[in-house]
């Protein structure tokens, strides 16, 4: 992004009156990404969005709106809460599995801000994840509790070793298990393969790695026939993929649903071959609190001066309101952060270059090196869209299933 991009936005921003450390998202660099997902999604693929990459109510009904579906995964006990109170029309696939106890303060909490007339219903909307046996028996004991029903998704391991069933025998018998109680009904599978763009040529690279998960994908699926049939495939949801894979199914015929988020906006640590067509869509626009000349090392002006001169010291910097965020800095370009004082979150110091013209009250942009990570520290996303911030999008509400009580 050039020198010009980034004047505009802050234009945007002095024009909104924004005066802190905000969160920006660029509408039209959404748009493109969410194109270029669309683009492998309708393929064949239903496309299921990752909220806790993208925490925000009224992005994901945008986004939701925009790519006609109402998928959505979740991977934390509050978001899930504030995502059936908000957005009730959604159909929710849990994206690790819970604790059992954290499950049952989930319906707890349901049922006591809401009662049986709530408009988000778990039996038929929410896909739980399990990934043992054991945990089959614990949410089937929670099931007969409460009296519910409880859809339920099998997390199986495609090469991650992250979690998931990995051995046949025990996902077998959780199938076997779930077949046979009242409570429980198998919805899918979950086979997350993150690593595959990671793996080293001298392994075989990434195209050895997306053969093996789909033949281990396939491996599962040749169980579930074998013990539901080869009809029941038709009702279950059959989850792959993230945001450095997505595009590398190119076919459809085993796994029929896609899952992405973080490639929407494009953090840094998504720089990778397989999202090179999409745009960095998130920034931070941090006040410039103050730029120094020859910045000094405390209590050290002579040695500070002799390492101006051998280049070990910057010639010019500039402390931001705010910092040590999980982000890079992008503008100016070829800024660092110094290292003479340290981190700070409340005012860090930046290294610039003398050519820089950024001054007292300019903004200075970082780029999130994740998503999940970032967004909630901001309060409400800016949104950037040509030339004016046009609206302001609240994040998801952090509070707990349970309160302490003081």
């Amino acid at each position: 992004m050039s020198e010009a991009y980034f004047k505009r936005i802050s234009e945007a921003l002095a024009n909104a009156g924004v005066h802190q450390p905000t969160l920006v998202i660029d509408k039209a660099h959404l748009d493109h990404n969410l194109v270029a997902v669309k683009a492998i999604t309708e393929r064949g693929f239903d496309f299921r969005i990752v909220a806790k990459s993208l925490p925000s109510v009224p992005m994901l009904n945008y986004l939701m709106s925009s790519a006609n579906t109402k998928r959505l995964m979740s991977f934390h006990m509050p978001f899930l809460k504030h995502v059936a109170e908000n957005i009730p029309s959604a159909e929710i696939l849990m994206g690790k599995p819970m604790p059992v106890a954290a499950v049952e303060s989930f319906y707890q909490s349901i049922e006591k801000r809401h009662g049986p007339s709530a408009l988000f219903d778990p039996e038929t909307q929410l896909q739980w994840l399990i990934d043992s046996y054991e945990r089959a028996e614990q949410y089937a004991a929670l099931a007969e509790k409460l009296n519910i029903k409880m859809r339920i998704s099998l997390e199986i391991d495609v090469g991650l070793h992250r979690g998931g069933f990995s051995d046949k025998r025990s996902f077998e018998d959780a199938l076997k298990f779930i077949k046979k109680d009242k409570h429980l009904e198998l919805s899918g599978l979950l086979g997350y393969e993150a690593h595959i763009t990671k793996v080293p040529s001298i392994v075989g690279g990434y195209k050895k790695a997306f053969d093996q998960a789909w033949s281990t994908y396939q491996s599962y699926v040749d169980s579930i026939v074998s013990l539901y049939g080869e009809a029941a495939l038709q009702d279950l949801v059959l989850n792959t993929a993230g945001s450095t894979t997505y595009p590398l199914y190119t076919k459809t015929g085993l796994m029929n649903e896609l899952a992405t988020a973080s490639a929407l906006v494009k953090p840094t640590d998504f720089d990778v071959f397989t999202l090179d067509h999409h745009l960095p869509a998130a920034f931070i626009a941090a006040p410039v609190l103050k730029v120094v000349k020859d910045p000094e090392l405390p209590a050290a002006k002579t040695l500070s001066r002799l390492m101006h001169r051998v280049g070990l010291l910057p010639r010019k910097a500039c402390f931001i309101y705010g910092g040590n965020w999980l982000a890079e800095p992008c503008y100016p370009a070829g800024s660092k952060r110094a290292n003479i004082l340290g981190h700070s979150s409340n005012q860090e110091m930046y290294e610039l270059k003398v050519s820089d013209d950024l001054q007292v009250d300019d903004f200075m942009y970082f780029r999130p090196r994740q998503s999940e990570a970032v967004f909630l520290q901001f309060g409400d996303i800016a949104l950037y869209d040509n030339g004016e911030i046009v609206d302001w999008w609240p994040v998801f509400d952090q509070e707990p299933l349970r309160k302490p009580d003081y």
